[in-house]
Parts: C-alpha cells; structure tokens; sequence
C-alpha cells in the first residue's frame, strides 16, 4: 500500500498542477457545458415569453368581468384557475433556472491557474493526509495489476473540485485488484 501510495501521489503530482494539461482536459467539458448552458437559457427565455403571455390572458379576462363583457360563471372560474396554476407552473421553471444558472461555475483560464497554484502548493508542502485528500478529490479509480496501475479520474469531478463544488467524502471511490493467476496465491490469507 505505502508504495501505491506514493506513485498515486507521485502522479498527481506530476500531472495535476499543469494548468495547460487541465486546461487541455477540461476544455471539452468547458465546451460543452457552455452549449448547455445556451439551451437553458433559450429555455428559460421561451418561459418568460410563456409567462408574459399567460398574464396578459388573466389580465384579458379580469379586465372582461370588470367591464361588464362577461359574466363569470363557473367555466370562467375553471379557465381562471387554469391560467393561474400554468403561470405559477411556469414561475417555478424560471426560479429553478435562475437557481441554477446563479450557481453555474465558469472554467476560466484564471480559475484553471489558480487552481493548478493552489494544488502544487498542497501536493509539495501539505502533509501526507492532506496531499491524499486533495488527490482523492480528482480520483474517482485506481486500477491495480501485476504490471501496471492505473489512475482514473472523471472530468466533471476534476471541474467540481476546480469551482470548490467537489462534496467528496474524502474516499476513493473504487479499487480494482486483478488477482493473480495462480490458485495457490489467492488462498493464502494476510499477514496481519
């Protein structure tokens, strides 16, 4: 373990606090984040056109009973309650957008150096515990055979720990262990 621990942080050392190297990975999502984020508000867009015109047939009928045009009748109350419930239904969505788009985290260059300065500096001076936590944060697998290890990470967990979002327990996620081909080196039990 103390072995693949230190080429886990090794690694991450290497490879994390590169700014153009996140850039690189991250600048796919960034794209398509950025498409996402056009189709949400074209959306909510559409609801506040939705929203306008909703109003304006409240208005329509409240100024017809006022005038003496209509009479309100139970159908008039029915269709009144319709359009109230649609508009509330769309004043929901446009919250709900709102709530999110307040929320959204760009990947800028300068949140990208920021956040390559600020891992270097934890993966150079924090002490083991931390250097692990921090790695943790962008490491969803670690992959072990007899060969090789490898480590994986996910780009959205990458940006989340980039915009402080990341709500990780601190935990690796998986680890995978090829056992090996041998019968009699699986059967014997641990050390400890």
């Amino acid at each position: 373990m103390a072995r693949l621990d230190k080429l886990t942080t090794d690694a991450g050392k290497e490879q994390l606090p590169n700014p153009e190297r996140l850039a690189v990975i991250l600048t796919s999502l960034a794209n398509r984040q950025n498409g996402k984020n056009k189709a949400v508000d074209d959306r909510r867009d559409t609801l506040a056109k939705e929203l306008k015109e909703k109003d304006k047939k409240l208005k329509r009928l409240y100024s017809a009973i006022e005038n003496g045009i209509v009479e309100i009748d139970d159908q008039l109350k029915i269709r009144i309650t319709e359009l109230k419930t649609e508009r509330e239904i769309v004043q929901i969505s446009i919250e709900r957008i709102a709530q999110q788009a307040s929320s959204r985290v760009q990947i800028t260059p300068e949140r990208i150096e920021t956040f390559s300065k600020f891992m270097n500096e934890n993966l150079e001076t924090g002490d083991v515990q931390a250097q692990k936590a921090y790695l943790r944060s962008v490491i969803s697998v670690i992959e072990v055979d007899d060969g090789s290890v490898r480590i994986l990470g996910e780009k959205t967990q990458l940006a989340a720990a980039l915009s402080g979002q990341n709500g990780r327990t601190g935990k690796v996620r998986g680890f995978v262990r090829k056992w090996c081909g041998q019968e009699d080196s699986n059967l014997h039990g641990s050390p400890h």
